[in-house]
């Protein structure tokens, strides 16, 4: 729809089967570890599913996040064993939920992220 000369994209519908998610997600089951930004130590975790601006974690240790905790990201994409500094990614808790023997994190990266096929390959 075009309004006083700029261009309205309509919302769409809303309804149980809307997809809000700005990216597709891939379901990736990886090595991961998570902190809070204020925090030197790592609790270990698993991907459940990435895109490239997030993702859902499941904690696996006693620690536990809150919406709106900022937190640092390492995920072993490979099967090296030290993740760098470098390869740290940046996020907020978007939400929360249990999960055996732990709790499940939804990760809103700070910035998008370019995911390739050697890092989706779960043989890789």
């Amino acid at each position: 729809m075009i309004d006083k000369n700029r261009i309205i994209e309509p919302l769409p519908a809303k309804g149980p089967t809307t997809e809000r998610r700005r990216h597709t997600r891939w379901s990736l089951d990886r090595a991961c570890k998570i902190r809070r930004s204020s925090s030197i130590t790592f609790e270990p975790a698993r991907t459940h599913d990435v895109s490239p601006g997030g993702a859902k974690v499941v904690m696996m240790g006693e620690k536990r996040f809150a919406v709106g905790d900022r937190v640092e990201l390492a995920v072993a994409w490979s099967d090296e064993a030290v993740v760098t500094k470098g390869s740290m990614i940046a996020a907020r808790v978007v939400r929360t939920g249990p999960a055996l023997d732990g709790q499940t994190l939804a990760l809103q990266f700070e910035h998008t992220m370019s995911l390739d096929g050697a890092m989706l390959d779960p043989a890789a």
